[in-house]
């Protein structure tokens, strides 16, 4: 299955040592917990209680008021990749 970059999707979160990005191109994404302050100090169940938006541009947790996108997502991935080069 071909996905265009503009077709990109999240399709589903895993939380473990790092919090994992599924994504419809079948590329798989990791970010830190400390992505967010929010998202730092939640605990598991605060986690698991998230809701895909905008078709999955995008993941709001409702029980932390906080809302992350794919593009911020990619963006931040960029920068600290280069970093770390």
């Amino acid at each position: 299955m071909s996905t265009s970059k503009n077709d990109l999707r999240i399709i589903k979160l895993e939380f473990g040592k790092k919090i994992l990005i599924h994504l419809s191109s079948g590329d798989i994404l990791s970010i830190p917990y400390d992505y967010t302050p929010r998202l730092s100090h939640a605990d598991p169940e605060e986690l698991k209680d998230y809701h895909l938006i905008g078709d999955g541009i995008g993941v709001h947790f409702p029980s932390l008021d906080e809302d992350i996108s794919l593009k911020g997502i990619i963006k931040y991935k960029r920068e600290h990749e280069l970093m770390a080069s």
